[in-house]
């Protein structure tokens, strides 16, 4: 990486630490191997090539000590913002630019499920921002790089690690994680990027305690139930079919925007306090099903003037199991669902689907909530990422 921008990370970590507030700070290095895709990496890196590159970054936490129901099962987590860099530009391309370094903030979650005096193992999960301010695509100055091409991204990273305090104040650590950037169809190209990376640790705690382990909760006056939720989502969506038209022909990249919606309802079984399980039906539409077909035809026109004109449909339905985690008023829901109708063009050839919803809930509003649904195929090719509002019942 730069001199300057490892200089600004040394600038956040100082001001990081200055932060008399923070009860964690911890400094991670480790490395990143990107996932092979056989479609373009041979043409940015050479052929079976996928690099592995540095990564280095902050965690700034707060330990929920309190006895709240939720920390106490949950073994007091921490949650807090990092800061990474994933050095891409060291990635070195066989010509042309390449790719630019991501620099990334992002909320996290660190739950441990396993504690004692001095060690823990738990799973680390976090979502927030990607920011590319180079070498992004180009369709004249960097036409390779189809991983990126808008300098605002998303960033998923979740995995698991391990800390071992060594003294009252500091503590080194293992991880092991898996980290997804992509813009959510929003524009193209957008392959994304997908790694898996592993990282060594320092950190320190501002008290000089070594935690102790929880013993388990024998009531919390939790009743099991279950509970209902009816959601509506909308995003703004590129027309990858547009896009790939553009850049057979010639002509170089372009995006046309569309709008995009969903509309969810599920029920689930509420076991324990922090866990829920159960399925959904789930209903998408694509307003711009005639614009897909369009461009389909006519990319397929190119290679063959006998090709056929395929017609889809705006609306698909699917039924998914949906698992949903949440601490206080903020949930995660993940689900795998299959299509029982589908002829909206986006995901051709595709039985499945895979959704993500990060969900803030206001019991003083009736429980509703608000939040980001991200919509994927293959567990890494994401179809779009959309705002969404909903009412629990």
């Amino acid at each position: 990486m730069r001199f300057k921008q490892v200089l600004l990370v040394f600038v956040l970590m100082a001001v990081a630490t200055g932060n008399s507030a923070a009860q964690n700070i911890s400094f991670k290095a480790g490395a990143a191997k990107l996932l092979y895709d056989q479609r373009y990496y041979h043409a940015i890196f050479g052929e079976g090539v996928a690099p592995v590159i540095p990564t280095f970054g902050v965690n700034v936490g707060w330990r929920d000590y309190s006895d709240s129901p939720y920390a106490v099962i949950c073994n007091h987590p921490e949650y807090g913002l990092a800061f990474q860099i994933d050095g891409l530009a060291d990635a070195v391309a066989i010509d042309g630019p390449g790719l630019g370094n991501l620099y990334c903030l992002y909320g996290y979650f660190d739950r441990a499920f396993v504690q004692t005096d001095r060690f823990r193992l738990g799973y680390f999960a976090g979502f927030g921002l990607a920011n590319c301010f180079s070498k992004r695509y180009d369709p004249v100055t960097n036409p390779k790089n189809l991983l990126i091409s808008t300098m605002i991204n998303s960033r998923i990273k979740f995995g698991i690690q391990t800390q071992y305090q060594f003294t009252k104040r500091y503590y080194a650590g293992i991880g092991f994680y898996f980290n997804h950037t992509s813009n959510g169809a929003v524009n193209f190209p957008n392959r994304g990027y997908n790694a898996y990376e592993l990282t060594l640790s320092l950190g320190m705690r501002d008290k000089a305690e070594i935690a102790k382990p929880v013993p388990a909760v024998k009531d919390d006056g939790f009743k099991p139930k279950f509970q209902f939720d009816v959601q509506a989502s909308a995003g703004v969506m590129s027309n990858e079919d547009y896009f790939d038209y553009r850049e057979k022909s010639g002509l170089g990249g372009d995006n046309m925007y569309f709008p995009k919606y969903s509309f969810d309802a599920d029920v689930l079984y509420k076991y324990c306090r922090t866990h829920a399980t159960g399925i959904g039906l789930d209903l998408f539409v694509t307003p711009f099903c005639d614009e897909i077909s369009k461009y389909l035809y006519m990319y397929r026109l190119i290679d063959n003037p006998e090709a056929t004109k395929e017609e889809f449909e705006p609306v698909a339905v699917g039924i998914s199991i949906v698992h949903e985690m949440c601490y206080r008023n903020l949930s995660v829901t993940a689900g795998l669902g299959r299509y029982l109708y589908d002829n909206d063009g986006l995901g051709r050839k595709k039985k499945l689907y895979q959704m993500v919803n990060i969900k803030y809930h206001f019991p003083e509003l009736g429980d509703t909530y608000a939040g980001i649904v991200l919509k994927a195929h293959k567990f890494m090719a994401a179809e779009s990422i959309q705002l969404c509002i909903g009412k629990r019942f």
